[in-house]
């Protein structure tokens, strides 16, 4: 049995730290899914974190504060189509730090022909990125799947013209972004007013308008935006996708046609702009011609879901971490917080729902790294859409909710500007919303069961991982199966009536992100168990599915089990294997 011994050694602030080289969750993730990566990038990754807990983390505190982007409305740009106006203005630290991750190589190793890296790395970078910055972190999730995107789909023109230029890493990239959101329209993208018009010497011009509108502000972009070419049919089966320039010579320094008209002051993420821009006139190149364009723009959108859980599951990585530094230096009524039985039990909330978070982040980044190389492997196809929209979902509540608690235990501290919780907690309240809201994700699992095997996968895929459990997770496997069995009577009911698809929809997502994030977590206690011989996270595992599944009928007024470990947990020291008792379901 692991006793309390209270080791732990933690600064009074989180900045300073390194929070790749403290990540054992990350280290062996890598070790587990992607063999090998760890070793080729371990010094790029330990540059990152030492980055993201310096530099990047001191940017974002100054951009939130000091230099958020503004708008000059009244620039006029004397290059380029007449009637170009609006110019963003970013604080130059930002601006530096948005290349400092490209010239890191947050990308460009994954299209290196001599040697191509894993897919997974862009989604790493983009977990340590928003563990120190959100507002740093969103351009990133949008330029890996446009680089993505002219790399397997656009022509072979555009994609030579452009795709060198994102892959540079010498302080010249030009970020990627999606424009999709018309005003009239949120998430109904199919219903674009947006018009793609070809000219007589086959150039390529829009007409219309992007109301939550990326990437502009930046010296350079490359953003693709949704638009229906003439006489296409309306609706999504009419879209086309293209491609636009923030210039249009390859020396980039001819502006193209995009009117900036608003910028909007958001609650947080203040140093990344998000405006409103018309485009009347603006060149761009068809990447997808009507009828294909949604398809090719949810692929993009698919990417950035991924990112958007890595970027959460970063998020709750530092709520954790800012509750250590806190709760080990703040002592009140002679006792360090970290001491007091309530505390531990916020902590090791934070510590569990980090970890359930990240097994399903993970999970999705490893699946999209797995189609990206085996296309033609339908049913991961399936799972990797599955586990993307559960991911989503429930990392982006869980961040909100982590730093809520850490927040809380900062306390009048964590509200004021002084502490980094104030920021963390606003900038996490972006992750709910980008990429589509958790109805948008409740509609994408139920077309998905409702329609075709999503069911019998998504069941496949816990069976999978459960038959090779070992004998220290029998308890919960008996009751996992329980939570599994109820699935298959929901699961058939849906099939007899699909008209309840979207009545059920929000219910089917929270059991469904919480059963695969229990077994996703526990496989991962399997593995560690088996390699490191480490029960740590199959008692979290307990933990988690205590907190998430059995009946609030009994209070339970002992501490937790995972209380006994908590030495163990907060220094990343393995527990003794042992049969470990799951409570059962009332």
């Amino acid at each position: 049995m692991t006793t309390n011994k209270m080791a732990i050694n933690m600064p009074p602030r989180v900045r300073g730290l390194n929070p790749y080289t403290l990540d054992r969750n990350m280290a062996r993730f890598l070790e587990r899914a992607a063999p090998g990566l760890k070793a080729r990038q371990d010094a790029r990754l330990t540059a990152l974190g030492t980055f993201a807990g310096g530099r990047l983390d001191a940017q974002a505190e100054q951009s939130d504060r000091h230099f958020p982007a503004r708008l000059e409305q009244a620039v006029t740009y004397p290059m380029g189509t007449p009637g170009r106006t609006g110019r963003v203005v970013l604080n130059p630290e930002y601006e530096a730090c948005q290349q400092e991750v490209y010239r890191q190589g947050f990308m460009a190793p994954c299209f290196d022909p001599a040697q191509k890296e894993s897919q997974i790395l862009p989604f790493i970078f983009q977990y340590y990125l928003s563990w120190a910055d959100i507002s740093t972190g969103c351009p990133p999730a949008m330029t890996h799947p446009v680089a993505l995107l002219l790399a397997t789909s656009a022509p072979q023109a555009l994609r030579d013209r452009y795709l060198p230029d994102m892959l540079r890493t010498d302080g010249h990239t030009p970020v990627g972004g999606t424009w999709a959101t018309e005003k009239h329209s949120g998430s109904d993208v199919g219903q674009s007013v947006t018009r793609a018009v070809r000219n007589a010497d086959n150039t390529i011009r829009l007409h219309g308008h992007n109301w939550f509108t990326s990437a502009i502000g930046f010296a350079r972009y490359l953003t693709v935006k949704t638009a229906h070419p003439e006489n296409a049919a309306a609706g999504g089966a009419g879209l086309g996708l293209y491609l636009v320039p923030s210039h249009l010579d390859d020396q980039w320094a001819v502006p193209n046609m995009i009117d900036i008209t608003h910028l909007k002051d958001k609650m947080g993420t203040k140093g990344l702009p998000t405006g409103e821009v018309t485009l009347d006139g603006t060149v761009a190149h068809e990447i997808a011609p009507a009828g294909q364009g949604l398809r090719a723009m949810m692929t993009v959108l698919a990417c950035s879901r991924v990112h958007n859980a890595m970027a959460a599951a970063g998020v709750m990585y530092r709520c954790y971490l800012e509750a250590l530094c806190w709760t080990q230096n703040r002592t009140t009524f002679g006792r360090k917080l970290i001491e007091r039985p309530m505390i531990r039990d916020d902590i090791l909330t934070l510590a569990t729902e980090h970890q359930a978070g990240s097994a399903l982040a993970f999970e999705a980044a490893r699946m999209f790294d797995h189609v990206h190389n085996n296309p033609k492997d339908q049913k991961a196809e399936t799972w990797l859409r599955l586990v993307t929209a559960l991911a989503k979902y429930r990392t982006a509540e869980k961040a909100v909710q982590c730093a809520k608690i850490a927040l809380e235990i900062v306390g009048g501290n964590g509200y004021a500007k002084d502490h980094p919780m104030e920021r963390i907690y606003r900038d996490a309240m972006v992750l709910p919303v980008w990429e589509g809201p958790r109805h948008i994700q409740a509609l994408e699992i139920a077309r998905m069961l409702s329609k075709g095997d999503g069911a019998k996968i998504f069941l496949d895929q816990l069976r999978e991982r459960m038959v090779r459990w070992p004998k220290e997770l029998h308890g919960l496997k008996t009751d996992t199966d329980r939570i599994c069995a109820q699935l298959i009577v929901d699961f058939g009911t849906l099939a007899k009536n699909p008209a309840l698809a979207e009545e059920a929809a929000n219910r089917l997502l929270d059991r469904m992100a919480d059963v695969a994030a229990l077994v996703l977590l526990a496989d991962e206690g399997a593995w560690e168990l088996k390699h490191a011989n480490d029960a740590a996270k199959i008692a979290v595992a307990e933990h988690f599915y205590e907190k998430t599944f059995t009946n609030a009928g009994s209070l339970r007024l002992s501490a937790p089990p995972l209380q006994a470990h908590f030495d163990a947990i907060v220094n990343n020291r393995p527990v003794a294997p042992q049969v470990l008792r799951t409570p059962k379901l009332g």
